[in-house]
This record gives C-alpha cells, sequence and structure tokens, in this order.
C-alpha cells in the first residue's frame, strides 16, 4: 500500500473502511497517533468519533489512540473523549475507556524479574552532557558511539551553561543548528537553530558566538518559536543584536512588524514581493497591537472578503491586555474586520465569534474586551447561526459552553437564537449551559425564550 498517511488513514475512517484501517495500521502503527499535519491537529480517533462509529474507535484504540489529545487552538474541548461525552456517544465512551483500563492494567503488572536494561546511548550522553562530564563525551565518542541532531545534546549544553562541552560536541561535528524533522506530525515540517535561540534567552553571548563561528545560521527558525533575532529585540539585548547582526542576522517582516519598524517594513514590501510580506507584516503588527502597521500591511493585501485567510488574522488580537493597551488592540481589530468580513471562515467551519467566546489559549480575553471585540463584529455583519465542524455549535453555544455570560447577553440582544430548534439535542445553548454548568448563563437563556 503505496499511501500510507494519516490522511489516507483518516479517509478509511469516515468510509468506514475497517480492512483497509487494519492494513495501514498493521503497516504503519504510528499513524494512530500522527496529527494530519502542522497546521491540522485533528487525528484518526478524531474522525472515528463524529462518524459515529464505535467499531472504528476501538480498532484505532487497540493501536494505541491518544482519546486525550485535543485540537488547537481549543484542545481542552476537542479531545476525542470529550467529543464523544457531549454527544452523548455511550458506546463509544465505554470502548474508549475499556481500553484505558487494559493499558492500565498492562502497566500496573509485575515484571517478570529481570536486570535492568542498560541506559541508551542518547540517554548516557544527555546525562553527561547535562554534568559537564567531558571526559565521558570525548571516550564514548573515541569508542563509536555517535549522536544526531535529535538527540538534542548542543542544546543541552546551553542550557546547562557548558561552554567546554558545547566546544566539544561542535568539534566533533554535531550540527550547531540541531536541524530536525518533527516527528509528530505526517508531514515533513522542520526546524533549526535551537542552540543559539537558547543563547539568546539565556544571555549566553560567549556560547552564540561559538555557535555562529561553527556555522550556525543566525537566521533559524525553531518550530513555534521563531527567530534568535526576534527574541534579542524582545529581550532589548543590544550587544546579542549586534552580534546577530554582524554574522548576518536579518530584520524580517517578524522583527519589523513586532518592534514598530516600519521603514524597515516599507522596505521589505519593496524588496521581497508585497503579498507574502504584507501577510507576516499583518500578523506581527497585529500582535503588537499597532495599527499603523497594520494599516500598511493590509494595503499591500487583495485577498477577497471571507477568503479562509483573514481568519488567522482576526485570531491575533484575542488576549488579555492591559486596559491602556486594549483600545490599540481594537483598532488593529476594527482595520481588519472592514477589510476580511466578519464571517471569514476558520478550521473546522468556526468562525472568529466562536473563537471569541473560548479565547486565545493561555491568554484569555477579559469580558470587556470580548464584548467590545464581538460588537464590532456584530455590527460588521457576523452570522450567528453558523455551526462548527467539531463542537456541532453556533458561537451562541460555545459561549454558553464556556460560560461566557457577557457575550450571551451582547449575542442574544444582537438577535442570535436562545432556542436553536434545529439543532441537535446535545448542542443547543441550553444544552452547553446545563451539562456545563453555568446556571446563570441557562437562567438567561430561560428569559429569552430557551426550554427543553
Amino acid at each position: 500500500m503505496s499511501d500510507l498517511t494519516v490522511v489516507a488513514l483518516s479517509e478509511a475512517v469516515r468510509a468506514g473502511d475497517l480492512v483497509r484501517v487494519r492494513t495501514m495500521l498493521a503497516a504503519r502503527p504510528e499513524l494512530a497517533n500522527l496529527d494530519t499535519a502542522a497546521s491540522d491537529e485533528r487525528r484518526a480517533l478524531h474522525h472515528a468519533v463524529l462518524s459515529r462509529s464505535p467499531e472504528m474507535v476501538r480498532v484505532l484504540m487497540a493501536h494505541g489512540a491518544d482519546a486525550h489529545k485535543g485540537v488547537w487552538p481549543h484542545r481542552d474541548a476537542t479531545s476525542a473523549l470529550t467529543l464523544a461525552l457531549d454527544r452523548g456517544l455511550d458506546e463509544i465512551v465505554h470502548v474508549i475507556r475499556e481500553e484505558e483500563r487494559r493499558r492500565e492494567t498492562v502497566r500496573r503488572a509485575p515484571a517478570a524479574p529481570a536486570e535492568a536494561p542498560a541506559a541508551k546511548a542518547p540517554m548516557r550522553a544527555a546525562t553527561a552532557v547535562a554534568a559537564g562530564d567531558v571526559a565521558w563525551v570525548r571516550a564514548a565518542h573515541a569508542r563509536g558511539e555517535r549522536w544526531t541532531s535529535g538527540d538534542g545534546l548542543v542544546a543541552l549544553a546551553v542550557e546547562h551553561n557548558r561552554p567546554d562541552l558545547l566546544g566539544v560536541l561542535l568539534d566533533l561535528g554535531l550540527d550547531p543548528d540541531q536541524r530536525l524533522s518533527l516527528d509528530y506530525v505526517d508531514e515533513a515540517v522542520d526546524s533549526w537553530g535551537e542552540p543559539l535561540w537558547h543563547c539568546v534567552r539565556q544571555k549566553r553571548h560567549a556560547m552564540a558566538e561559538r555557535l555562529l563561528v561553527a556555522g550556525a545560521d543566525p537566521n533559524g527558525k525553531v518550530y513555534a518559536a521563531g527567530s534568535a533575532l526576534f527574541e534579542a529585540y524582545a529581550a532589548g539585548d543590544q550587544a546579542m543584536i549586534a552580534l546577530l547582526q554582524r554574522f548576518g542576522a536579518r530584520i524580517d517582516a517578524g522583527v519589523a512588524g513586532s518592534f514598530g519598524m516600519l521603514d524597515r517594513a516599507r522596505e521589505l514590501l519593496a524588496e521581497d514581493g508585497a503579498s507574502a510580506v504584507a501577510a507576516d507584516l499583518l500578523f506581527s503588527g497585529t500582535d503588537a497591537g499597532d495599527p499603523d502597521m497594520v494599516q500598511l500591511a493590509l494595503r499591500h493585501l487583495d485577498w477577497p472578503r471571507d477568503d479562509a485567510r483573514w481568519h488567522w488574522y482576526l485570531l491575533r488580537p484575542l488576549g488579555a491586555h492591559a486596559e491602556p493597551d486594549r483600545p490599540r488592540y481594537a483598532a488593529c481589530f476594527r482595520q481588519i474586520v472592514e477589510r476580511a468580513g466578519a464571517n471569514a471562515p476558520g478550521r473546522y467551519g468556526r468562525t472568529i465569534l466562536h473563537d471569541m467566546a473560548a479565547a486565545w489559549p493561555h491568554t484569555p480575553v477579559t469580558p470587556p474586551e470580548r464584548v467590545s471585540l464581538a460588537t464590532i463584529l456584530l455590527e460588521a455583519g457576523a452570522r450567528t447561526d453558523i455551526r462548527d465542524e467539531l463542537l456541532g455549535s453556533t458561537a451562541l453555544g460555545w459561549a454558553c459552553r464556556w460560560g461566557r455570560l457577557e457575550l450571551v447577553t451582547v449575542l442574544l440582544a444582537s438577535g442570535a437564537d436562545p432556542r436553536e430548534e434545529q439543532a441537535e439535542p446535545w448542542a443547543t445553548p441550553l444544552a452547553w449551559a446545563e451539562r456545563s454548568r453555568h446556571p446563570e448563563v441557562a437562567a438567561a437563556l430561560r428569559r429569552a425564550g430557551a426550554a427543553r
């Protein structure tokens, strides 16, 4: 079978093809626990639950599928188990919990007496690097032990402030960029530059220079973390900035947009092709709450209204901001809404109004900000009848699920349907409020006309 990918596995799951699923998992069992892509954290088990197939769930669970892995950005609400519980899929919940009990029994079973296995070579090397044991590392290499970027030894030497060992590892030929391809998604996703990134974070200037002299890329990109130069600017570390730039670090759109460098942003737009640079400037400028940068970026984007690409940028102003900063973020948000429209589709069928209810991960929107931003959306024509694919609910349903009374109040006042009689029984606003134990939200819905 040539097409052994998560995408193909998910297609077979949705088609109910148990034979094909078993065959694929026999050939590549790791598929049961791989995300579809870096931009799509759904796994085959999510599709099995949404297809309401206990048999498919049983097969995937038997191959080690994790029923507790959620989907970014609202992971707490989107694990396979949570999706099954919310829908009242008792048989699927039983299958998941039965397999988890079996795994726990196996885990606790006493093992036959045996000699403790020797620590694996990379683990021994990591212990030696963390401890600063230069002699052990040299001796192990002389014995023929070899290490790869995936073992993380170069970054480990930086984290534990072992400059001598860093020099030894580089002299032995280890990659100063520690390049690797991520192994938890079923696609090629590269990340490089982590050792230098850690030098910047920990203000290890001499170690940074040692890496750069050894050939480290000053413009490396650490997956989900960014560049070393960005971190240096964020820390205000002028010495590190000068060092990185001496070795060729480039002020890109992420740095220019994040730190208000309008002149540099204009240069980048003129140099590198406006559309791609403008998108990066919009991202970073909105993150920074810089209306001037956002305005500049929007002038160079020609995406149509309601294009799916807009949703990612509409997310950026969401977060808990200090009160003096809120008008800046609201201004950025309003500018994007005016260009994008209020209903740009996000992943899995959700809109920005849905995200407003759940908020940005780790930085929940404060109630006053939520009301302010939601009002901008509603005045721009945000629809309140759109249902997402994972929770099967409207923005009002999401607000009830998360207990956002202030948003429920705004949505009801704007004409959102408190009853949603066309919804599945488990996905009505009142069902969410009651199941999530938000009595004040349930009371508001009842006053507006909702009933069982």
